[in-house]
């Protein structure tokens, strides 16, 4: 899958509904607001930092190909980046330090909620506890 399929797929996916969607979370009944723009996707859960760039679907779907179709999300609440809850082949972690520029020990701004559920809710990720599974729609 190149990278502007991927983009594609999350772009047609906000053409069935509007530009604007309601994106369900993992847990329970909530939802987060996303707008696509040409640059990437603008959330309302990540307060200051409402923008997520294309690259940062791009990196995660491109992780998850190099681990063989699967990969643990990454808690970077509770962890600083290379520590056993948030290592680099996390997609948390992967995202922080190749699109972000974080070093190993650096404090992670999480990211990893509305990153996954776009990607669940395009049909090109998959939730299983704990970590994240290339779709086999793909």
């Amino acid at each position: 899958m190149e990278d502007e399929d991927i983009i594609n797929i999350i772009r047609r996916r906000f053409g069935e509904i509007d530009n604007i969607s309601k994106i369900p979370l993992l847990r329970g009944d909530g939802t987060f607001t996303a707008k696509i723009s040409d640059e990437g996707i603008y959330v309302d859960n990540l307060r200051n930092y409402p923008f997520l760039p294309w690259e940062v679907f791009i990196e995660s779907i491109s992780l998850l190909k190099e681990k063989w179709g699967k990969a643990k999300r990454g808690d970077a609440m509770q962890f600083k980046l290379g520590e056993r809850g948030l290592p680099l082949d996390s997609i948390e972690g992967h995202i922080a330090h190749v699109i972000y520029g974080k070093k190993t020990g650096d404090t992670v701004f999480k990211r990893i909620t509305p990153i996954a559920c776009i990607l669940i809710w395009s049909k090109i990720y998959i939730h299983s506890p704990g970590k994240l599974l290339l779709s086999v729609d793909i």
